[in-house]
């Protein structure tokens, strides 16, 4: 019961924040061709959504297994440029069934549930690790893609860890790859770019899932409270590492 009343409260807050996301058309924003020098110091600038304040909007999302459609949700996101990002999504009755919040380098996922937290430190998503000269960075020019490499010294090496693509007219970052052990295990792909902004991302693991997320009626630079992007208290939740979710997605044999 604990869990359903956390559920409720959770979606009415949702519902209320994303109430004014603006219903008209969204106009397309324009962009400019970039015509100064290419250097890793300003990859790194372009890498995400780093022009964008903010954003808050509806999302449809479909999940595939092998590319088979699996599941079909909707959900509400919040989005802000300092490093937090935060995806709702609703099941049977409006009620919040799985909750994903990045916040500076910790990735949280909520299953209310079965009240079940699974989290991890991600610095290859957080901005500021990005900044902060904590990975060792090369870049290669390949025809009409430009591709940062993120590297992280590891027992007297460096071990790849993130590789970012950007299309060489506008640097607008298209896919982010992540790493672990030298094998790729996520890839993002963002798509439909209005003006700098995507409107669709593919999320893809290592074990054939995909999460195909669509943002509808996007409001962007909107006002969103800090406390929404808050991490999960542990409290008493089962506490999981993240890559336990990988786990429980692979099909079952």
């Amino acid at each position: 019961m604990r869990n359903i009343r956390a559920g409720v409260s959770l979606l009415l807050v949702s519902l209320l924040l994303f109430s004014c996301v603006k219903k008209q058309a969204i106009k397309k924003m324009e962009v400019e061709p970039y015509a100064g020098p290419v250097t890793t110091e300003i990859l790194k600038k372009h890498v995400g959504l780093r022009n964008v304040k903010s954003i808050k909007s509806l999302v449809d999302i479909k999940i595939y297994r092998d590319a088979e459609p699996i599941s079909d949700l909707n959900g509400v996101l919040g989005y802000e440029s300092s490093g937090f990002m935060r995806v709702s999504l609703f099941g049977p009755f409006g009620l919040t069934v799985t909750d994903l919040l990045l916040s500076g380098n910790l990735l949280q996922m909520y299953i209310p549930p079965k009240n079940i937290l699974y989290e991890s430190k991600m610095p290859e998503f957080s901005f500021d690790a990005l900044m902060n000269g904590g990975f060792i960075y090369s870049m290669e020019d390949k025809e009409d893609v430009f591709v940062l490499y993120a590297f992280k010294p590891e027992d007297n090496n460096i071990e790849l860890v993130a590789k970012y693509m950007f299309d060489s007219t506008y640097l607008l970052n298209k896919s982010i790859l992540i790493y672990k052990k030298g094998a790729e295990i996520l890839r993002v792909d963002f798509r439909d770019f209005n003006g700098r902004t995507p409107q669709r991302a593919e999320v893809s693991f290592n074990n054939g899932m995909t999460i195909d997320v669509l943002l509808q009626e996007p409001e962007f630079d909107a006002d969103i409270p800090d406390s929404y992007f808050s991490a999960f208290e542990h409290g008493d939740k089962k506490v999981l590492p993240f890559q336990e979710v990988l786990k429980r997605l692979e099909p079952s044999r």
